[in-house]
């Protein structure tokens, strides 16, 4: 299942693909469709899986609340490619903002892959 769940050519089918994507797609971004779609992914799979994609959604949602919390520094690709969005939410005035590089020139993300280019 991981490996098909990371291979974006379409070539692994992975089942109930659709629902599983739009369910973590609201759960994700607050969408207001998301009881709709808890409900289509739970007509689909069944109460079983349902539960375990929620509870993977709920363990990633914990990761990234363990890494703001502990500090982990921004990398530098996130670094030089978000200065505007940071000014805008003021996340530059955030004390963990010290545990992340400060002398970061913000450039393109092509600049880190060339493959975006």
């Amino acid at each position: 299942m991981l490996r098909a769940s990371s291979d974006v050519s379409g070539e692994h089918d992975v089942p109930h693909r659709a629902e599983l994507e739009s369910f973590a797609t609201a759960l994700a971004s607050g969408d207001d469709a998301l009881d709709q779609r808890r409900d289509e992914l739970r007509a689909a799979v069944g109460d079983e899986v349902f539960i375990e994609a929620a509870a993977v959604a709920a363990v990633f949602h914990g990761y990234v609340r363990v890494a703001d919390g502990t500090g982990i520094p921004v990398d530098e690709l996130v670094m030089a490619t978000s200065a505007d969005l940071r000014e805008e939410l003021g996340i530059n005035e955030y004390e963990g903002r010290a545990n992340t590089m400060s002398d970061v020139t913000e450039r393109p993300a092509a600049d880190f892959n060339p493959q975006l280019k």
